[in-house]
């Protein structure tokens, strides 16, 4: 097998690979082999199937199994005959057998571009303590508690903290809401039995202030002007009536802080013990926290140091990334306009693509000279979680599907950064302040 690479640009290069007749039939020998072991064809004892027979009857698969053998061979060889090429990216190669037999093979690779590695050890930290104090215990236990209260019916008009149980519907301008916005809007048409938690709401502004000191069996008319990034755009800014009959009043019953109270999480314990409990899984709590905060620092220091340039296709590519973490995150705070303008948000973004691309190849740089790797158990590991999250049965099958979509590399290159970044906090100078 002959491979040749080479380096087009700061951060490219082209893959050449060829193999020989021989060594194509001896891949898929094997390949056919390993078939023929288990396969069940009538007329054949297991295993005694002529190699003929079994080449016909699996081709298609027998096809697959080959090219994500040979593109993970020549990628292997790649990477161990030109040890100082750091490869992120092996593109989509492009292989074809010829009628003799023969395979070859072409990619663009995306490799990291040179640059000059800044200090990386010692880098100065600043997190706040873990000591986890009583009055955070404390704290932790009343949410615990305020998470079982009950709401129990009272005979009074509702207060702040209660808890009420309304029919509703709703007009705009004096028409049915719906009828107003010329289509269904589900929830905004009107609701019976709705529960209605009396307390300061920012998404309708004044409706639980306009339900306090009503008792069941009252009436009321309660006016709320839609906020400007509303979800229903005809609704924006528009005020909308809510017709409401209060049903019941329901006070909030918050239990005592007991053993008896933690018993389903925490049985044939006293309290002393379960705040014992409560306050090593705050710590823990505040380590981690405390250990993303260090690798986010020492990122953002790594990025004040790096300033070479980078491919224009390489930024767009991961900037469509960075934009759509961004949408998803405003949109999570209530933030629904923010893809009215993408090409504002991707220039935006861009930036901060550019700061994380340079922060990735040094940490790759990194990994290479302190020796760091990710085995293949490591891999293996991280594509079985993948495929249960996925809800992938065929493990072999979901690991085919990564290969054939080029993410491998990826998912080996993660696991180290990750055993890099966790390499420079725990070499950083770290600083410890008050919680």
């Amino acid at each position: 097998m002959e491979i040749t690479i080479n380096k087009t640009s700061d951060c490219q290069a082209t893959l050449q690979a060829s193999a020989t007749a021989a060594e194509v039939s001896a891949i898929k020998d094997s390949i056919i082999k390993s078939y023929s072991a288990n396969a069940r064809i009538p007329g054949f004892r297991p295993g005694k199937a002529p190699k003929s027979v079994i080449a016909k009857r699996f081709a298609a698969e027998i096809e697959d199994n080959f090219d994500y053998q040979i593109k993970s061979d020549i990628q292997e060889k790649a990477l161990e005959e030109n040890p100082d090429l750091k490869v992120l990216d092996f593109g989509t190669p492009e292989g074809k057998t010829a009628e003799d037999g023969t395979y070859s093979l072409t990619a663009t690779l995306t490799i990291v571009p040179s640059f000059e590695l800044p200090e990386y050890m010692g880098i100065e930290v600043s997190v706040p303590s873990t000591e986890v104090s009583d009055a955070e215990v404390e704290e932790t236990m009343q949410k615990y508690a305020e998470a079982s209260a009950k709401h129990e019916v009272c005979e009074r008009a509702g207060a702040m903290g209660d808890i009420a149980v309304i029919d509703f519907k709703t007009t705009v301008e004096g028409k049915p809401t719906a009828e107003f916005c010329g289509k269904p809007v589900g929830f905004m048409e009107g609701r019976d039995g709705h529960w209605l938690s009396l307390e300061e709401d920012t998404f309708m502004p004044g409706l639980a202030e306009g339900v306090v000191g009503l008792s069941a069996g009252d009436t009321k008319d309660v006016t709320v002007t839609m906020k400007e990034d509303f979800p229903i755009e005809s609704l924006q800014g528009k005020d909308v009536c809510f017709h409401i009959t209060v049903k019941e009043i329901r006070e909030k019953i918050v239990p005592e802080i007991t053993p008896e109270l933690f018993a389903g999480a925490l049985p044939d314990k006293s309290l002393d013990e379960i705040k014992e409990i409560v306050k090593e899984n705050l710590k823990s709590n505040k380590e981690r926290a405390n250990d993303e905060a260090k690798a986010d620092q020492i990122s953002e220091k790594l990025a004040d140091q790096l300033t070479f340039a980078l491919p224009a296709d390489l930024i767009e590519r991961e900037n469509e990334n960075t934009v759509q973490r961004k949408v998803y995150a405003a949109i999570q705070a209530g933030n629904y306009d923010v893809a009215k303008d993408m090409d504002a948000l991707k220039e935006e973004a861009k930036a901060e693509t550019e700061r994380n691309l340079r922060v990735y190849f040094a940490l790759q740089e990194i990994a290479t000279k302190e020796h760091i790797f990710a085995t293949d158990a490591e891999v293996m590991n991280a594509i079985a979680s993948m495929a249960q999250q996925q809800g992938e049965k065929n493990l072999k099958q979901f690991a085919r599907k990564l290969q054939r979509e080029n993410r491998i590399t990826g998912i080996r290159l993660s696991i180290i950064t990750s055993k890099v970044l966790d390499l420079l906090a725990r070499n950083a100078k770290v600083t410890t302040t008050e919680a």
